[in-house]
């Protein structure tokens, strides 16, 4: 493209502009693609369908938080630190080692959670139902770790295009796959419905996976083989450092959350509530609730996955200047986009759920979600960002602290007859409020004038 004097532009992908567009494109496809796959899913199964599939949704989380949430982390880090300094061969180790470190971690989770899947089910999760969705997380498991390793190799090297390829077709084909299966099969009891569904997400798994796996292996070979071979003890060493706080913090957290959302139904039920109703109360809210007042993330993964990486490369070459830059530029726009899209939910948020759901009950809690999704979009870029500049251990006490208050909280709230739901609302605005506060306030310790003289950490 010429600028009219004769001078070429050239287009660059790497740009902070296009890998924003470009995730912003796909994350605003895919939640919007989501969205209606939760309205049709609701529609299909039921509130008590949607309680139930949720339940095991906690297992996930845990699970994926000991296996793969701290090697994304690590692998993103390191592929983006070393491809600053050039060292295009300890980039291709550190993924070996990632992919490597996850296959141990996976079967050790996989041989615990066979043989015990019935006491997990019946003890933990409080309904025997949950067991066959159980099981069939595991294959889930298995290929949605590798696909996000990979990921995050392209992130960490700042190429977008391929993530986002994989993201629309991963969204498409889990529309596809879970809701032709739910319809061809029309399977006769709940328990039977919450696996089939997971038998959709893992199909969609296995072939984004796979095409994942293609483009690294594309794009490793077209990298110049640049750089010294580092041993493994140093590799291990570094990704041990990454990932260990990440890993640990994301399995406290999710444990602590996990426990907050399989305790709400017996909560509800100790409010007066019965088990059929407590389950369908807790589906509406956190099938069909929470859904739309998440769509403004739209805005922070992209900014997330784009800045996490840059700010990775900032505190490598020990570029305060440039750290100081990205932080206050991911701020300014998270400010930007999420409020506005935040607020504009409290007005139409409510008749919209009623509109799609065929009843009133799904908008109940859509003012204070709303509100609460600013601060969760603040407490999610911001921890992007601390892990970005080596300060996980930071961003994970901050997560510990305020997932046990409200854990507190919801045990204690939602008993209540006159609260039940309201009380889980309450603690969930206080807490995240909270979180993101003390994740701002680390992270604007950076643009400090006395910060100038501290190094960053690597």
């Amino acid at each position: 493209m010429s600028n009219g004097g004769g001078e070429i532009l050239k287009f660059d992908p790497k740009s902070l502009t296009f890998s924003i567009t470009i995730l912003m494109a796909t994350q605003i496809f895919s939640q919007i693609l989501n969205f209606i796959f939760r309205v049709a899913l609701a529609r299909l199964v039921g509130a008590e369908g949607m309680g139930l599939y949720q339940l095991i949704m906690p297992v996930y989380s845990v699970t994926m938080s000991i296996t793969v949430f701290g090697l994304t982390v690590a692998v993103a880090r390191m592929s983006a630190s070393y491809s600053a300094k050039g060292n295009h061969i300890a980039v291709r180790q550190a993924v070996r080692l990632s992919i490597w470190s996850f296959l141990l971690l996976f079967g050790l989770m996989a041989a615990f959670i066979i043989p015990f899947s019935d006491w997990i089910s019946v003890t933990l999760l409080s309904d025997a139902r949950t067991r066959l969705g159980l099981l069939l997380l595991l294959p889930c498991i298995f290929f949605t770790g590798f696909e996000n390793l990979y990921k995050n190799y392209f992130y960490g090297m700042r190429e977008v295009r391929p993530p986002a390829v994989t993201e629309v077709c991963e969204q498409l084909l889990r529309t596809g796959c879970v809701l032709l299966l739910l319809i061809a099969l029309r399977p006769a009891y709940l328990e039977w419905t919450v696996g089939v569904i997971v038998i959709g997400m893992v199909l969609c798994e296995v072939v984004s996976s796979a095409m994942l796996c293609g483009f690294y292996l594309r794009h490793s070979r077209r990298l110049p083989a640049r750089g010294e071979r580092l041993s493994d003890k140093t590799l291990f060493t570094e990704m041990f450092r990454i990932a260990v706080p990440v890993s640990g913090a994301t399995l406290a957290g999710n444990l602590l959350s996990s426990i907050n959302t399989i305790i709400i139904p017996g909560r509800l039920i100790v409010s007066g509530m019965g088990q059929s109703e407590a389950l369908s109360a807790y589906g509406v809210a956190f099938g069909m609730t929470l859904p739309l007042t998440m769509l403004p993330s739209v805005f922070v993964i992209p900014l997330s996955l784009t800045m996490m990486p840059r700010a990775a490369q900032s505190a490598a070459l020990n570029d305060r200047a440039a750290l100081q830059k990205q932080i206050k530029k991911t701020l300014w726009l998270t400010a930007l986009l999420v409020i506005p899209a935040c607020l504009l939910l409290i007005p139409f948020g409510k008749p919209i759920l009623a509109l799609l759901f065929k009843g009133q009950s799904a908008g109940r809690f859509v003012e204070i979600l709303a509100v609460t999704e600013i601060f969760a979009c603040f407490q999610y870029i911001t921890n992007s960002l601390l892990n970005g500049a080596g300060k996980q251990k930071q961003a994970a006490v901050n997560v510990l602290v305020s997932d046990a208050i409200q854990l507190a909280l919801t045990w204690y709230l939602v008993a209540i007859p006159d609260l039940r739901l309201w009380g889980f609302a309450a603690s969930y605005l206080v807490t995240t409020a909270l979180c993101a506060t003390l994740n701002c306030l680390e992270a604007l310790k950076d643009l400090s004038p006395e910060s100038k003289h501290r190094r960053l950490p690597a």
